[in-house]
Formats: C-alpha cells, structure tokens, sequence
C-alpha cells in the first residue's frame, strides 16, 4: 500500500469526521450534511473526497452506481497522528506548553478532567515500570 500523506486541510478533516461517524457515505450524504452547517457546493465536496481517497484516507466501494466512501483508520490513529505533529511543528516537540494551557483553561468539562486525571496517572504508572 502507498505511504499515507497525513497533512489534512481544515474541509479534510471536517468531512473525514463526518464519514467517521456517519460511515459509509456517498458524496451527496455528505454534502448535505455539511450544507447544513456551511455552503459548500456538491463540487467542492466531491473534490475533498476524492483527495482523501488519494490521500489513502478513505477507501471507497461502489454500490449501485454510486461511491460509498468509509475511513481507511480509526479516528483515535488519525488524531493522535496529527496531535505528534502540532506538538513537533508549533512546540518543538513539547507536550508542556499544550497540558500548561489545559490547566489555565476554563473550558474543560468535569468529565474531561477526570479523564486528563486517569491519563496523567497512567502516565506515572508507565514510569514506574520503566525505572
């Protein structure tokens, strides 16, 4: 198989998202479905699909006549593919800066802080394995 590019656009990654939870989809599924929220035409919506398909982000099958198109990986391998990036891109490799602005924000939710809670002691758990 061809190496997966993993750079996504910002429309990618809305309609690879759309896909993963509505999936399979056709192009008009998904195109109504984004119509809902912006004003993007069929065309454009075709072209963003074809382009993960290219991309080796969506695989698609023909049923009927028309492509359905579902993801090739799971959301969790994407997104983790793409936090590695922003945190090698923008904070040279540092993951202090993105939990600095987690602790400061105002916006996480009772359960996301107990999520953050379990993650940062499986993180000390791993590290007492290692030593």
């Amino acid at each position: 198989m061809a190496m997966k590019q993993s750079h996504l656009g910002e429309l990618e990654l809305e309609v690879l998202k759309l896909i993963w939870r509505h999936q399979p989809c056709t192009v008009q599924e998904v195109a109504k479905m984004l119509g809902e929220r912006k004003n993007y035409a069929r065309t454009t919506v075709l072209t963003v699909m074809q382009r993960l398909h290219a991309k080796k982000f969506l695989k698609r099958r023909k049923v009927d006549g028309v492509f359905q198109y579902s993801p090739t990986e799971q959301r969790s391998k994407v997104m983790s593919r793409l936090i590695g990036q922003f945190l090698d891109s923008v904070l040279d490799g540092s993951a202090v800066p993105f939990v600095t602005y987690l602790t400061e924000t105002k916006d996480l939710s009772r359960k996301q802080i107990v999520a953050l809670r379990r993650i940062t002691q499986e993180l000390e758990r791993k590290e007492g394995e290692i030593r």
